[in-house]
């Protein structure tokens, strides 16, 4: 069965970055899945119905690793998020684990507007303020980099999913942002960031890149394989850096032996 035809409904915002669509379909199990498409990429997704807090794609699922990190002297527990998109994580992590403050910032307010409308954002806020915990969520609508040199907040992890379309701005992971992050990061903190690598030699070369500039500025750097056997056009990654030596389980060796 071909993309269109597993298409049940459409709606489509303008945005900072162009058209962005909000497209229904069934996934493989038949569940109907809200997803968020811009430039041909899918930027984040939400199951319908009881499952609105479960996110779809593994990618996602994988940014869970960080909290593999925590021991008894050590908690994660002051997020930030550069990235909002859908909320797909923050309603996972805020509805699962219920120590967690997230700080999310998302450039774009009409992003935000359609997160609320279609994603469920607006039941995650709901749902915190009846139990009396608004305040686990803060949402900034500005530009990451801005936020970062206004802010005076260290954090215990910081997730980079900035995209445009299926790639990172390049000011979002280079050596300038990397000491932004670490000048928020708290002691043993985290650094989480995911990656989309096109299956070519340009692609690889890239990631490498990437993975060499968060080797420069973290002493400690971890991969992990994000792949999404339904829903991935190419191969997702999500890269754990810290100057602390974590344990990260399902790593992948991408050193010379």
């Amino acid at each position: 069965m071909g993309f269109l035809d597993r298409l049940l409904s459409k709606r489509t915002y303008d945005t900072l970055f162009g058209p962005l669509h909000v497209i229904c379909m069934p996934n493989a199990q038949g569940e109907r899945v809200r997803i968020m498409e811009l430039d041909g990429t899918f930027q984040s997704a939400s199951l319908e119905g009881d499952r609105w807090a479960e996110p779809p794609f593994e990618y996602f699922r994988r940014f869970d690793a960080l909290f593999q990190a925590e021991a008894d002297d050590h908690s994660i527990q002051r997020v930030l998020l550069l990235g909002g998109g859908g909320f797909a994580w923050p309603k996972h992590g805020l509805t699962t684990r219920h120590g967690l403050e997230l700080d999310v910032v998302e450039v774009d307010p009409k992003v935000v507007q359609i997160a609320r409308k279609h994603f469920y954002l607006d039941r995650l806020e709901e749902e915190l303020a009846k139990e009396g915990e608004g305040d686990r969520l803060h949402i900034f609508c500005e530009d990451g980099m801005a936020f970062l040199r206004r802010s005076e907040d260290a954090y215990d992890a910081i997730i980079n999913d900035v995209f445009q379309g299926a790639t990172v701005p390049e000011r979002f992971q280079n050596a300038t942002f990397f000491a932004a992050i670490k000048e928020h990061l708290a002691p043993e903190g985290i650094y989480v960031q995911n990656v989309v690598a096109d299956l070519s030699r340009e692609g690889a070369y890239r990631l490498f890149g990437l993975l060499n500039r968060l080797n420069d500025a973290f002493d400690h750097v971890s991969i992990l394989d994000a792949t999404d056997a339904e829903f991935g056009g190419a191969d997702n990654y999500i890269l754990l850096a810290s100057d602390a030596d974590y344990p990260f389980e399902g790593t992948l060796d991408y050193t010379f032996g």
